[in-house]
């Protein structure tokens, strides 16, 4: 794991790539490195993970390639057999001279030969042509910007903040305002920046000539196979274990020690409890809070003790959250409104302090297996509205918009919110308005120049397309995006066992009855469990990774709020927020989402223009 930026720009030079190299100081504590020739620059942050010695050290050549590189390729010795076979040699053990000898030997689609992570800058020579390319999940971030004929790229937001011109830093997008203000990230493809893009996941971009052109190399979609369909559900269980179990121990691949973030929940559980049997003792991390209400702390060392992991724990206070809430721009670098984000930085510091230099972090069980409570509740409400009919949703969204107009503040937004649900609109827009905050009407009051991002229909069952949207959508933006920030913060290393795509594809195919039936949600990962823990231990009520924001803001940061949100950005209605906080200090019932997605915006946008 590590941070990597640069540049084809004529234009610049040693000082700029110092500056943007300098910025992800954080992502690679061990060493640093620079290639500047002829206009292009190559930088690189090192955390050593995988062949510890100097032999690693990047940017790394190898004749007319040179490349940057943050991630890891897992199954690097396999592939390294592959190309001896083919006469190449090496003189490391580094999974970097893996990546520079495959591009060299079958192009930029050798990444399909690859198990890992990974964010790659490869720069041409002889071509003159710079290749960025992202893995198949997205789980490693790469941003870029590009005008006039010149590119640079990084691993932030914060990488690029050197090269952009004073404009360029305060330039919001308000496209990707309006996707955050929906559902608290910006959306692949989109950064709050306008002049800033990411590259999309399962993505070659490459830059030749001064033209970008972006290529898919994998994609995945979620259908039943057919052929599965009469397949016992111990025989999936079989296959699952298999593949599980090879996924899971990759991920240990390492030359420093490695831990695993431990909640009670039946991913975590799973991940732990295949690489205590099939690896060995591991070393396990969880954090509890004193609401109870929160707290799995107690399940998860009952799960520890069974298994027999060295096990760390600690108390989310909190006081210890208005410390993280205090440099939560610092270590999210673009708005990010999943309020997890708080205990996430908190358990990788307490994993740092334990002295892991990886950290498994078993997300996607849910979005891969139909994890999510709100699936069952989607379900529920959609076929509620189906069954109104066409003229049946009419006359119910013209009388709810009706009575909200007349209603409390907090009864209209609701109101508002379930009048859009109305709206004759195919599953998935109706989805996305199910999980917004606010309704458009809402929205727009606050933000006029808000816009309506619905993505389109979807495909086959509604289970199948919710578990689609997440997986491309919330899952690669906001949980991803929280996990690599988090442990990067504090220099380790995050890894997600489930996202090996071997794992992904078969989940995609699973039929829907063996992931949800009735209430009951992940029926085949729980199965599997089964094989490895008592029943008791992970049958427990769903709790997810979130802290008791409404009570934290309510309770102890109120004061803290009203001086951001009153400080104003000119981007919002300052009678609408003006408005909010009277209601805010008058301990009115408010939406708390909204309050904590402007407050989380304006906070970022006071830390990142200070500094413009």
């Amino acid at each position: 794991m590590c941070g990597i930026a640069g540049f084809v720009d004529p234009s610049q030079g040693q000082d700029m790539l110092a500056a943007m190299t300098s910025a992800i100081a954080r992502r690679g504590p061990d060493d640093v490195g620079y290639y500047l020739e002829s206009g292009v620059g190559l930088g690189h942050r090192r955390l050593a993970i995988i062949d510890l010695s100097p032999l690693g050290h990047q940017p790394m050549r190898f004749e007319s390639l040179v490349t940057v590189f943050n991630g890891e390729i897992y199954n690097y010795r396999e592939v390294a057999a592959e190309l001896e076979a083919k006469g190449y040699s090496f003189t490391s053990s580094s999974d970097t001279e893996v990546v520079l000898k495959a591009f060299h030997c079958w192009g930029p689609r050798c990444v399909e030969r690859f198990i890992g992570m990974f964010a790659i800058a490869i720069w041409d020579e002889a071509e003159r042509a710079l290749y960025l390319i992202r893995d198949r999940a997205g789980v490693k971030p790469l941003y870029y910007t590009a005008s006039g004929g010149r590119l640079a790229f990084g691993s932030t937001l914060k990488a690029l903040r050197p090269y952009l011109s004073p404009d360029q830093r305060t330039q919001i997008d308000t496209a990707a305002l309006s996707e955050f203000l929906s559902v608290g990230y910006v959306n692949s493809g989109l950064s709050i920046l306008a002049a800033v893009k990411k590259v999309p996941q399962a993505h070659i971009v490459k830059f030749h000539d001064g033209r970008i052109t972006e290529e898919r190399y994998w994609d995945v979609h979620f259908a039943e196979n057919p052929a599965w369909a009469e397949r016992p559900l111990d025989d999936l269980v079989d296959e699952l274990e298999e593949i599980a179990v090879s996924a899971f121990k990759y991920r240990m691949v390492a030359d420093v020690p490695v831990g695993v973030f431990l909640s009670a929940g039946v991913d975590s559980s799973l991940v732990t409890a295949i690489l205590s049997k099939h690896y060995g003792q591991l070393h396990t991390f969880t954090i509890g809070f004193a609401d109870k209400a929160y707290d799995e702390s107690a399940d998860a060392r009952r799960i520890a003790e069974h298994l027999g992991t060295i096990h760390e724990e600690a108390v989310l206070t909190p006081e210890r959250g208005r410390d993280i809430l205090s440099r939560f721009y610092d270590i999210y670098d673009e708005p990010h409104g999943d309020s997890s984000g708080i205990p996430t930085a908190f358990v990788s510091e307490i994993a740092a302090r334990g002295g892991a230099k990886v950290v498994l972090s078993a997300d996607a069980g849910d979005e891969l297996f139909g994890g999510y409570t709100r699936y069952v509740e989607f379900y529920r409400r959609w076929d509620q509205v189906r069954r109104l009919g066409r003229a049946g949703r009419a006359g119910g969204r013209t009388l709810l918009r009706l009575i909200s107009s007349v209603s409390s503040p907090a009864r209209s937004e609701r109101l508002s919110r379930y009048a859009d649900m109305l709206d004759e609109q195919p599953f998935i827009p109706f989805m996305q308005k199910r999980i917004r905050a606010a309704s458009s009407r809402d929205y727009r009051t606050l933000f006029p120049a808000f816009e309506d991002r619905l993505t389109p229909a979807g495909e086959g069952t509604l289970l199948d397309q919710m578990c689609e949207w997440d997986f491309k959508r919330y899952m690669v933006d906001d949980i991803l995006v929280k996990v690599d920030r988090a442990t990067m913060y504090h220099s380790i290393e995050g890894r997600e066992p489930f996202l090996d795509h071997r794992l992904v594809e078969f989940a995609a195919q699973v039929p829907n009855r063996f992931k949800m039936d009735g209430g009951e949600t992940k029926l085949i990962l729980k199965r599997l469990l089964g094989r490895y823990l008592p029943k008791p231990l992970y049958d427990l009520p769903k709790r997810g990774f979130g802290v008791p924001l409404m009570d934290w803001i309510r309770d102890f940061y109120r004061d803290r709020f009203v001086e951001i949100l009153e400080g104003g950005s000119g981007y919002f209605d300052r009678k609408e927020i003006a408005r909010l906080l009277d209601r805010y200090r008058r301990g009115e019932p408010i939406n708390y989402a909204i309050i904590w997605y402007l407050f989380s915006f304006q906070t970022w946008y006071d830390d990142w223009t200070a500094e413009a």
